[in-house]
C-alpha cells in the first residue's frame, strides 16, 4: 500500500512538473496607460549561446470605443541588411513565417529613427491586421526566419502559442471589436 503511495506521489510530482510544458511557454505580460501587451520568448536563441532570444509580442490597446492591435518581432539583434527595403521615413521587411503548418511571407516594418531591433507587422488595415492575429491565437507554434546580420546563416525562431489566446482573452483591450 506505501508503495502504491509512492509511486501514485511521485507520478503526480513529475506530471506537476510537465504540465507547464503541456501549457505552452509563459506569457508575459506588460500593462501601462490602457496598452496591454502580451509577450512570448523563442523557445531558444538563433545563435547557440547567445544570451538575446527573439521575442514576438500582441500589443492591445482601446482608445474609446475602438480597439486597437499590433504584432511585434524583436528578433535579439540586428537583420542583414540585404533584407531591407526603403520607403521614406520607414523601413519594411519581409520574412517568411510558418504559422501552425502553413508557410506565408510577411511585412514587418521599422521605423528609421528606431534601433532595427524591433520590427512590427504591417497590416494595411485594422481588419487585416486582426486576421493575422486571430491566425496566430489559433495556432499552437508559430515560427519566423530571419538572417542575422554580419552571419550570413539563416536562421528560424519558433514561438510557443498554446497559452496566448487564453491570456489575450482576460484582457478587456485586447477585444476585437
Amino acid at each position: 500500500m506505501k508503495t502504491g503511495r509512492a509511486i501514485l506521489l511521485s507520478g503526480a510530482a513529475v506530471c506537476a512538473v510537465w504540465s507547464t510544458n503541456l501549457w505552452g511557454q509563459d506569457i508575459q505580460v506588460t500593462s501601462d496607460k490602457g496598452v496591454v501587451t502580451l509577450s512570448v520568448t523563442a523557445q531558444k536563441a538563433h545563435v547557440s549561446g547567445q544570451a538575446k532570444t527573439p521575442v514576438m509580442s500582441v500589443v492591445c490597446q482601446q482608445k474609446g470605443k475602438k480597439f486597437t492591435h499590433a504584432i511585434t518581432f524583436q528578433p535579439g539583434g540586428m537583420l542583414s541588411e540585404q533584407e531591407y527595403s526603403s520607403f521614406g521615413n520607414s523601413t519594411t521587411l519581409v520574412l517568411e513565417m510558418t504559422i501552425g503548418e502553413n508557410k506565408q511571407s510577411t511585412t514587418w516594418m521599422s521605423h528609421n529613427f528606431k534601433s532595427f531591433q524591433s520590427y512590427e507587422y504591417v497590416g494595411k488595415t485594422e481588419p487585416e491586421r486582426i486576421q493575422f492575429l486571430q491566425s496566430l491565437l489559433n495556432v499552437p507554434t508559430v515560427s519566423i526566419s530571419f538572417t542575422p546580420f554580419l552571419t550570413g546563416t539563416p536562421a528560424s525562431s519558433t514561438f510557443d502559442l498554446t497559452g496566448l489566446k487564453t491570456e489575450f482573452d482576460k484582457h478587456p483591450e485586447c477585444a476585437m471589436m
